[in-house]
């Protein structure tokens, strides 16, 4: 199942790498967001992705929308490395693939798994942007999705 631009994004409630819950509808009415769902830290390019979304942060926060982050690792493992890395965003684990699934993250055998995906989420909880990668590097650059956000930001 792939989800479509102007459809209602599924909600979600889940707990983030610091234990708080997060909900997509806390968002409603306040913030669009950016939910990156990534194929796990074991990728040279999920890597270099978070470590982009990292420096790009303050961009992001500047254009009232908050950063998501889903990876496919144990809770453990994403606690870990997400505190190792110093994420400033929320970032939560889904090793049962129950969001990743609600999104309709690819999997594809032959490319080594799972592909990226990347959806951008306005404040009425619509989706503005779908992006399913289409390769392990097939991830949506920050200055497009920066652009994406000020036309958003423009509507409001």
């Amino acid at each position: 199942m792939y989800l479509k631009q102007g459809t209602i994004a599924p909600d979600f409630t889940a707990a983030d790498s610091e234990g708080r819950t997060v909900s997509l509808s806390a968002y409603k009415g306040k913030k669009n967001v950016v939910l990156v769902i990534n194929r796990g830290f074991f990728c040279f390019y999920t890597r270099r992705h978070m470590a982009q979304l990292r420096q790009d942060y303050p961009q992001f926060v500047a254009r009232n929308a908050e950063v998501i982050t889903i990876g496919p690792e144990d809770v453990k493992a994403f606690v870990e490395w997400w505190h190792n890395e110093k994420m400033p965003f929320p970032g939560i684990a889904d090793p049962e693939h129950v969001i990743a699934k609600m999104y309709g993250q690819k999997v594809n055998l032959l490319k080594m798994g799972r592909m990226p995906a990347l959806a951008v989420i306005d404040k009425e909880a619509k989706i503005r942007f779908m992006h399913y990668g289409s390769s392990m590097s097939d991830i949506p650059q920050d200055e497009d999705i920066f652009a994406l956000l000020d036309e958003l930001n423009k509507k409001t």
